[in-house]
């Protein structure tokens, strides 16, 4: 763990010639600080501001924790999962197959039982019944084409 305090007393003290730099095993900028003085006093002057950063980032890559804490506390989350009983279901939501039927007319108005079986979970008989239901409230129209195939008009 490196410490925020003597990385600033380095840096205001000797900064100019890197050892700041060389503190956080930065060898290769603090060699560039000390033929540039401190890159011409631009560096240092910046590291002012990023020094506390510089020295979180070192204490992250090295195992430690983000700050400097002379009697760091280690702390260990526990995590139980805990399932339902044995033969307890969660529970499900369902959604009615009129539902479903009327959530497919929002791409496509007109529709075949072959496509409202594909694109829900109910089966013939369930796809069927509640488009009569549909009908029969007035919320489709059956449509006979010229081929002989039924589709429902839910405009």
């Amino acid at each position: 763990m490196k410490s925020k305090a003597v990385a600033y007393l380095l840096w205001w003290f000797l900064g100019i010639f890197g050892a700041h730099k060389f503190y956080l095993d930065r060898a290769g900028m603090g060699i560039a600080y000390i033929f540039t003085g401190g890159l011409l006093g631009i560096g240092w002057f910046l590291d002012l501001f990023t020094l506390s950063g510089q020295v979180d980032m070192y204490n992250m890559q090295h195992g430690g924790s983000i700050g400097f804490q002379q009697n760091q506390q280690q702390s260990q989350n526990i995590v139980v999962n805990v399932s339902a009983p044995v033969g307890m279901a969660a529970p499900q939501v369902s959604i009615s197959a009129e539902k479903q039927i009327l959530s497919l007319t929002r791409d496509n108005e007109i529709l075949s039982i072959k496509q409202i079986i594909a694109q829900t979970n109910l089966e013939i008989d369930e796809a069927e019944e509640a488009v009569k239901k549909l009908v029969g409230r007035g919320m489709a129209k059956e449509l006979i084409e010229a081929d002989g195939k039924i589709k429902y008009d839910f405009s």
